[in-house]
């Protein structure tokens, strides 16, 4: 019997289980909450619930978490910056602002007049840099370097930033030539700085995923999913976190393709605690993207699964405005798992409750601290950290704590680098009181929704079935744009406008006869079946597939989705070497042989002595790659090459690619 361990650490759980690879099916499954506090008790509390002795029979771990889908979503991530040499600010944010979520306090721009052939005119001041490291990036976890032309120069100037960096800082400094080899500088950089930004998150993963095996007492080297649906060993994801950036929503597809074993074409939907996720089968495979990944504010270079992923789960923030209740898009810690934890929160919610009053801020909210600060902080943020450290507050005694009105309360900053978290009312919450899920405290819910229903002007029956018909609604939103998206790529491009919104609408409306439309009906008909893994998704989706005219399955273990596509996945990789022809005003002039962060020239009469390098080249690098990773021997390795087109057209251009598989 061979036998795996799969672990997932979402935003809201963790779950671990182990899988019989010869009879394809789990064994046994367990689930706890994620502690981001300390994630290692949290992967414990998962892996204590399995059988020891299958725990112990165990030949690999194989991990998946959502930390670094999460954190773009939510706009969250370590402290970094980002060096790039060619251009300058306003070239940046002119050409290169849709590319991210960041400001011009993380960039650095150095000017080289770098010529398209590679010459760097104008060598850097590499003393001043130094000095300005010293100076502007002490606070910063993990810096980024990117450079215009890398492959002409071969990145030397990355490379000497990066030597420069680790010697003033000793921080992580990974480079943009390391990552992608795709042409576009800027997103190169922008890609960059994402990573850099996830190396934090990552590390603490890593790290409580090495203590939790030492405690079981597993001398086993753990790899983790990556975007394209493959795995990565623990040392390459430590330095190349961005290529988790969809590892959580490509091993729920992975493992909702292992349950649910179906032969048709499909949509695959994850709700988990944070966000919502949304991968296709088709042709009984899951979808691959086109281009580089997009997620949240980010469009990057990395290569994966086709996954769109949007704010929305059981943890979802349930706030109102004018009096009018509406869901956000971040997360917040359920208010029933917190009283759970700290009773006195229940007293201070059934006061609340009990109270009569109604209050234009959200005051049954409550913030708890997860982390030290580390790093440069305002007194205030100081002195709400320092209040939070006895335990709990809502927010009306914390403003008290540190000497504000409630509605000057500034927390922004500590929550959006992870520093404090905020509790509030969730759909877990209503789940509760409605008796689909109650393994916390149902009483805090009940007195947090008596409150809320009251600011909001509705009964808490009326206002908790409009919870759970704005989830639907939501979700069936986000899926219809998505489904459009796919069918007409010009709404990718473009987005879906306002009247498309409309028609969205009033698709939904019909769905649920409530449309007042006397002239014509368009039903959105989907013709693949919808498959639902996560916790919560068994509530929501049936009702959303039936109004796109399909219908919902559910498998067995769908609730550990992500866990069972962590052990299923396999290494596999590929790696390309380009030999690209120059020309001058006339012909050829020569060839060029690219390879990461390395170039090399022949001349016009030598193209198949380019050729025959860039063919060793490339199974050099496969092999280096395959120790890189430590996948060991047992691998396959195909060579081929193909003809490079852009636009539709075929270039002279050749790439040589050797595939490599894990056996």
């Amino acid at each position: 019997m061979k036998i795996g361990i799969g672990i997932d650490t979402g935003g809201t759980c963790t779950d671990a289980v182990i899988y019989d690879f010869d009879d394809r099916k789990v064994l046994a499954h367990a689930k706890s909450l994620t502690t981001k506090e300390d994630l290692t008790i949290g992967i414990l509390n998962s892996l204590n619930q399995l059988p020891i002795e299958l725990v112990k029979k165990a030949t690999h771990v194989s991990l998946s978490t959502t930390l670094a889908t999460n954190a773009c979503v939510e706009g969250k991530g370590g402290r970094a910056k980002l060096i790039l040499y060619g251009a300058d600010e306003e070239y940046v944010f002119r050409v290169g602002a849709s590319n991210g979520d960041f400001s011009k306090e993380d960039l650095y721009c150095i000017e080289t007049n770098t010529t398209y052939d590679g010459k760097i005119k104008k060598i850097p001041d590499w003393d001043q840099l130094e000095a300005d490291l010293e100076r502007e990036c002490k606070d910063c976890e993990a810096m980024a370097v990117a450079e215009i032309f890398s492959r002409q120069t071969g990145a030397v100037l990355e490379r000497e930033a990066k030597s420069r960096i680790e010697k003033v800082l000793d921080i992580p400094v990974v480079c943009g030539y390391e990552l992608f080899d795709d042409l576009d500088f800027i997103r190169r950089g922008t890609s960059a700085l994402l990573n850099a930004r996830l190396v934090p998150l990552i590390d603490v993963f890593l790290k409580a995923v090495d203590f939790s095996l030492k405690d079981k007492n597993l001398e086993l080297s753990p790899v983790i999913v990556r975007s394209d649906g493959t795995l990565m060993s623990r040392e390459f994801a430590k330095f190349r976190p961005v290529e988790t950036l969809l590892c959580g929503p490509v091993a729920s597809a992975m493992g909702a393709c292992e349950l649910a074993q179906v032969d048709e074409d499909a949509v695959i939907v994850d709700m988990g605690g944070t966000t919502t996720d949304v991968a296709f089968i088709r042709d009984k495979r899951p979808a691959r993207a086109e281009g580089g990944i997009l997620i949240g504010e980010w469009k990057t270079f990395v290569k994966g699964l086709y996954v769109e992923t949007f704010g929305l789960g059981g943890d979802t923030a349930i706030h109102y405005k004018d009096w009018k209740p509406y869901l956000e898009d971040g997360r917040v810690m359920p208010l029933c798992i917190l009283a759970s934890d700290y009773p006195s929160v229940l007293e201070e919610l059934k006061e609340l409750d009990e109270s009569n009053i109604t209050y234009t801020r959200w005051i049954h909210e409550y913030f708890i601290i997860q982390k030290e600060l580390t790093g440069s902080y305002t007194d205030e943020e100081k002195a709400i950290a320092l209040a939070l450290k006895e335990g709990p507050l809502s927010m009306k005694k914390l403003a008290q704590a540190i000497g504000v009105q409630v509605y000057d309360l500034n927390t922004e900053r500590l929550e959006k680098e992870g520093v404090i978290l905020r509790c509030g009312l969730t759909p877990t919450d209503i789940m509760h009181i409605k008796g689909d899920y109650t393994r916390y405290c149902t009483e805090a819910s009940v007195h947090a929704v008596n409150f809320m229903s009251r600011c909001v002007g509705m009964e808490p029956e009326e206002f908790m079935d409009w919870v759970y018909q704005e989830v639907k609604h939501t979700m069936y939103t986000h899926l219809a744009k998505i489904l459009l998206k796919r069918q007409f790529p010009i709404l990718a491009k473009e987005g879906v406008g306002s009247q498309i919104e409309l028609l969205i609408e009033e698709n939904w409306k019909q769905a649920n006869g409530k449309s007042e439309s006397k002239e014509i009906n368009f039903p959105f008909k989907v013709p693949g079946v919808f498959i639902g893994v996560g916790g919560p998704i068994g509530i929501f989706l049936p009702d959303v597939a039936k109004a796109f005219g399909s219908h919902a399955i559910i498998p067995d273990h769908a609730e550990v989705a992500n866990a069972v596509g962590a052990v299923v996945s396999n290494v596999a990789f590929e790696v390309r070497v380009k030999v690209h022809v120059c020309y001058n005003s006339y012909a050829v002039d020569h060839f060029m042989v690219y390879r990461q962060g390395e170039s090399k020239f022949f001349g016009v009469d030598y193209r198949e002595d380019a050729c025959a390098y860039a063919k060793a080249m490339a199974l050099e690098d496969a092999k280096t790659e395959v120790l890189r990773r430590g996948i060991g021997e047992e691998v396959t390795l195909v060579e081929s090459s193909y003809k490079e087109y852009f636009a539709g057209k075929e270039l002279d251009n050749i790439v040589f690619m050797v595939s490599v598989t894990q056996k």
